[in-house]
């Protein structure tokens, strides 16, 4: 009996499909690599040194030199409110650093030195990121804005020269890893900068190491760090012609009018007392007055020595004011009279030479 004919056709089309995947695949299926191949290209042959699993070379990391340099530059905008009191002045001024190592930021690491109430300081960077130049240095500005300390010596006030300083470290890295170079002169100034009642000298930048004989409590570290330390001096001074006239003048007046005890005749006995006793009060008022501008030190300045001589002055007059009584009433009128003339000439000689001396020395040294 022969089978319908649907069961037939249903048994070839089995048939094909058996024989088509059971057929050798290149038969059916391209070459994979003849696929990948570039119509017209030839093969690169490989290369016969290099494993064939063998990764790209990786680009060489970019080495710097260490200690990094970084190139430091300043410029002075103002200087205000100097105190003697608290050795403190006001300054406004701009810092730059030019460095080529992206790793590092000198700007945001600088620390100051020697400020004066911290939390005043301001320092505003120009950039949001260091800018990178034509030459692919790394620069950046910043501004700063506060108060710095620097003990000023009083010793020869009012002809002191002082120097005033602004000096600053990098806080992360040593000497080992940086060192500050001046741009050029180091420091530029203003032009159109005055401060009231000192005369500038020029400003100098200088560049040295300080070394701190501790670890500040890291076991990691030596016992001693150096760090490279960046030192702006700001050389100033009193004008002296106008300082004389203001300190010494007013002293110098009452020791003339204390001289007068020695004109007057020696009868005059209260007179006498009176001029030297005013001389003497006005002295110490003057004294109290400019002790109230100067901070408490453990020296005398030129000031209190001058004020030292006045005292003497005056006392030594009135000392030789009772002698000359005591002649006058002894009978030795002339006698007397000789006294004072001689003593108004030595007193005052005496204490113009002192005060020469005293002047001559603090002018010369500063």
């Amino acid at each position: 009996m022969r089978p319908p004919i649907s069961f037939r056709r249903w048994a070839l089309v089995l048939a094909a499909l058996l024989v088509f995947f059971v057929g050798e695949p290149s038969a059916r299926e391209p070459d994979a690599t003849a696929e990948a191949a570039t119509p017209g290209a030839e093969a690169a042959p490989p290369d016969a040194g290099a494993p064939p699993d063998a990764a790209a070379p990786e680009q060489a990391e970019k080495t710097y030199d260490k200690p990094e340099k970084v190139t430091v530059g300043v410029y002075l905008n103002d200087i205000q409110a100097i105190d003697l009191k608290t050795h403190s002045y006001a300054v406004d001024a701009y810092v730059w650093f030019r460095w080529k190592n992206p790793d590092l930021d000198p700007a945001t690491a600088m620390e100051f030195v020697n400020p004066y109430e911290s939390w005043g300081h301001i320092l505003t960077p120009n950039y949001e990121e260091p800018r990178v130049l034509a030459n692919g240095d790394l620069y950046q500005v910043v501004r700063f804005t506060g108060r710095f300390s620097q003990k000023l010596p009083l010793y020869n006030y009012p002809f002191d020269k002082q120097t005033l300083t602004i000096g600053f470290e990098d806080s992360v890295e040593d000497g080992a890893g940086l060192v500050y170079v001046p741009d050029g002169a180091g420091v530029t100034v203003n032009p159109k900068m005055v401060l009231p009642g000192y005369e500038i000298d020029v400003p100098v930048l200088t560049l040295s190491s300080q070394t701190y004989p501790t670890n500040f409590g890291d076991a990691d570290s030596p016992a001693a760090s150096t760090y490279s330390r960046a030192t702006v001096e700001i050389p100033i001074h009193r004008p002296p012609v106008a300082y004389a006239t203001k300190l010494l003048l007013p002293v110098l007046c009452v020791i003339v009018c204390a001289a007068l005890m020695f004109l007057l005749a020696p009868s005059y006995v209260d007179a006498r007392v009176d001029v030297g006793i005013t001389a003497l009060l006005t002295i110490v008022a003057l004294q109290m007055t400019f002790n109230q501008d100067v901070p408490d030190v453990g020296y005398l300045m030129l000031m209190d020595k001058i004020y030292l001589c006045a005292y003497l002055f005056v006392i030594a007059g009135l000392g030789i004011g009772v002698r000359s009584t005591r002649m006058f009433d002894a009978g030795k009128t002339a006698e007397a009279a000789r006294l004072h003339q001689t003593s108004l000439s030595g007193l005052i000689a005496v204490w113009t030479l002192a005060m020469v001396v005293l002047v001559g020395q603090a002018m010369s040294a500063g």
